[in-house]
């Protein structure tokens, strides 16, 4: 599992289930081509951060904790799964486009020094220039889209949050698409299902305490962000350093970033 502990904009395609994405690669349907179309930048004179240029990733060291958070691009979400109808965070269209259903990063944190340390499982907050704060999706989330999905009854019933919907449970080619009652009559593919499922499990960032040198590591998944959302923060708190004598301290960890699109 990624988030065990280790030792040493919104686009037309999206809707409120994002589970496995089934694509054959027929005459109907291109081959999925990733392209990095949106990517976070670090804003490194707002945060004293280490930063790798290489990978965008910044480092934030205080009272003996690392934590380390890396933006995930397209082409970074497409690679953590061989087949993209099995990957839970993006959706592949009909001519092959892949679009994020999520604004991802992956982060780190390290107990340097400390005797005990806790992490929450909520430990994220993402705040958008506007001041709107979104919360890290927890896989409580993913569980329950994907227990709505009725595999015996063989269909499923979409309820889009966005304006239209496209149903990545069903092979292309085989579902109709009815715009007044966002219903999809095909087979289900339940082996996207059940990657999908697996991949949010073992990916997603769960807390719990580490001991002096130990990492956990995961992803902190939140609802897309909108494409003029230029400038973002990303505070990490619910990290309780827990020494031998007195009371708990609680350092917090903010990340700047600017989010970019690339113009096509």
């Amino acid at each position: 599992m990624m988030s065990q502990i280790f030792s040493g904009t919104h686009t037309k395609w999206m809707l409120l289930f994002v589970g496995a994405v089934s694509l054959v690669l027929c005459g109907c349907a291109a081959k999925p081509h990733p392209a990095v179309d949106i990517y976070m930048e670090p804003v490194a004179e707002r945060s004293p951060a280490q930063i790798d240029t290489q990978t965008g990733a910044m480092t934030i060291e205080q009272k003996g904790i690392a934590v380390t958070l890396q933006p995930l691009t397209e082409v970074d979400l497409f690679a953590l799964t061989d087949e993209p109808w099995m990957n839970p965070y993006l959706v592949v269209e009909r001519n092959g486009a892949v679009e994020p259903l999520y604004t991802v990063f992956e982060v780190t944190v390290h107990n340097l020094d400390s005797p005990r340390v806790q992490v929450a499982d909520d430990a994220a907050v993402l705040i958008d220039k506007n001041g709107a704060q979104h919360a890290a999706l927890p896989y409580d989330y993913f569980e329950r889209l994907y227990d709505d999905v009725d595999i015996s009854r063989g269909e499923v019933t979409a309820r889009p949050v966005y304006p239209y919907a496209y149903s990545p449970y069903y092979r292309y080619g085989y579902a109709p698409y009815y715009p007044s009652y966002y219903r999809y009559y095909s087979y289900v593919d339940e082996e996207a299902l059940e990657g999908g499922r697996a991949l949010a499990e073992d990916s997603i960032f769960a807390g719990g305490k580490l001991f002096r040198g130990a990492k956990r590591r995961g992803l902190l998944i939140f609802n897309r962000l909108e494409n003029d959302a230029t400038e973002v923060r990303l505070v990490v708190s619910g990290i309780q350093i827990i020494p031998l004598e007195g009371q708990p301290i609680e350092p917090e960890f903010k990340f700047d970033f600017k989010q970019v699109v690339a113009l096509k």
